[in-house]
């Protein structure tokens, strides 16, 4: 039986999570040692894959699949499946692109796309969005079309955009152009194509309809008439653009024009002359930074809801802050943003920052069930080194693993964990040990 430890909890800010045990053997998982399940041994008809890899005992390795699919793997939680980019050359043109899709719980392939070719250089960026609740692959590129010897033709944007939940081979894309020369990035509520000017466009992912925006029609805070001067597009909500300022003028809040602004939102005890910092996570979803509390050195972090302004959880972490790294479960309850982790159905998070007596956690991925993977980081100097962890948001357990080398996934989807092999190139499936 493996003997495990428990880490002391650092600014847990959740009643229900009530402190760490100083003890304490793996006595939900009998017979796990090093991350690896030795438990009950898997059916007889189940064919254990080929790749074996020292993973959590949430997992079983005695059944599951692998493919050796080349290509960036891309999860798609919330359809259930894990999608493979792929790139190859084309026949005397620049390279072709596109998704093969498989189902995360079989490894058999759902769809696969036509292959489709840049404008104008061999990027072919990739995109994955999140709107009303549905999942899409896209890339884009910028170039010139309809050019010939005699046609100087015109600068676009080319978008391609595919449902994640497609079916059948050579899937075709809804292709979208949009005049004039830009980038395209992931808004919230659709794709946005920012071209530098007065104006911004947002794609409904769903039909490839486009609405432009003119930055300058936008409404100011009622708090901040001068914001016009200063103001940029953080993001699109599903009530309009997400506006906000540069660091140019004395006004540091962010709003939806017509719709609410950051002072509607401010948590209490916050100064309200901080500047809250919002970062866009899902089509419906912002974590927002408020700052420091009032006479306390906790810094205030919030999860809210972009179209209504409304609050979902609220968390109060004291420590330097962690790297940020984005994750939100497959059923959308778990979101892991760097050192913490937000409940959005309890409205409640916890933190695990560097304070003087603690190092901080970089949690990665976060299951159905609120296990938290992740890195303790120990800073000397200039070197650092990770010791893997794992958390329970329904005890509020945090647990380090024997095993420093242990595998995490990077993706867990319809009841399986979704882990890389680099010594092989393979991918493999292992799921939820019963």
């Amino acid at each position: 039986m493996r003997t495990t430890r428990w880490i002391a909890c650092a600014a847990v800010v959740v009643a229900l999570l009530a402190g760490c045990s100083d003890s304490g053997e793996d006595e939900e998982n009998p017979g796990a040692k090093d991350g690896k399940r030795t438990g009950p041994s898997p059916s007889a008809e189940a064919t254990p894959p080929g790749t074996q890899l020292e993973v959590p005992t949430l997992y079983d390795t005695g059944r599951g699949w692998e493919s050796t699919e080349e290509g960036t793997q891309l999860p798609l939680p919330r359809t259930g499946a894990v999608a493979v980019y792929w790139e190859r050359p084309g026949e005397g043109g620049p390279d072709e692109h596109g998704f093969t899709v498989l189902d995360a719980a079989t490894g058999e392939k759902r769809w696969s796309s036509v292959p489709v070719s840049p404008l104008g250089s061999t990027n072919l960026p990739y995109i994955r969005a999140t709107v009303d609740g549905k999942e899409y692959l896209a890339v884009w590129s910028s170039g010139t079309t309809d050019d010939d010897a005699v046609n100087r033709g015109r600068e676009i944007v080319a978008i391609d955009i595919f449902p994640a939940d497609s079916s059948g081979d050579g899937v075709q894309p809804v292709h979208v152009e949009v005049d004039g020369e830009g980038k395209v990035r992931d808004g919230g509520a659709g794709l946005l194509v920012e071209s530098g000017d007065d104006t911004v466009v947002a794609v409904d992912p769903a039909t490839g309809d486009t609405t432009e925006y003119g930055i300058d029609d936008q409404e100011p805070p009622a708090d901040c008439p001068q914001c016009e001067s200063s103001w940029e597009v953080r993001g699109l909500t599903a009530n309009g653009l997400l506006m906000g300022t540069s660091i140019d003028i004395d006004y540091s809040g962010f709003w939806v024009p017509g719709g609410w602004t950051s002072a509607d939102l401010r948590p209490k005890g916050v100064d309200p002359d901080g500047s809250p910092i919002a970062q866009v996570i899902s089509d419906d979803l912002l974590v927002v930074d408020w700052g420091q509390e009032r006479n306390t050195d906790a810094i205030v972090w919030s999860a809210v809801d972009s179209a209504s302004g409304e609050t979902l959880a609220t968390v109060r972490c004291e420590g330097d802050t962690t790297p940020i790294d984005d994750h939100m479960s497959a059923n959308g309850r778990y979101l892991v943003h760097g050192g913490r982790v937000f409940d959005l159905e309890e409205g409640t998070g916890v933190c695990y920052e560097r304070t003087d007596s603690t190092n901080p956690v970089e949690f990665q991925l976060a299951t159905d069930e609120g296990v938290v993977y992740g890195n303790a980081i120990n800073s000397e100097g200039f070197s650092s080194s990770g010791r893997p962890v794992q958390l329970d948001m329904r005890t509020g357990k945090i647990q380090e693993f024997d095993d420093v080398n242990i595998d995490f996934p990077f993706g867990d989807t319809a009841g399986f964990g979704l882990f890389w092999d680099e010594a092989s190139r393979t991918m493999v499936a292992y799921p939820h040990a019963s």
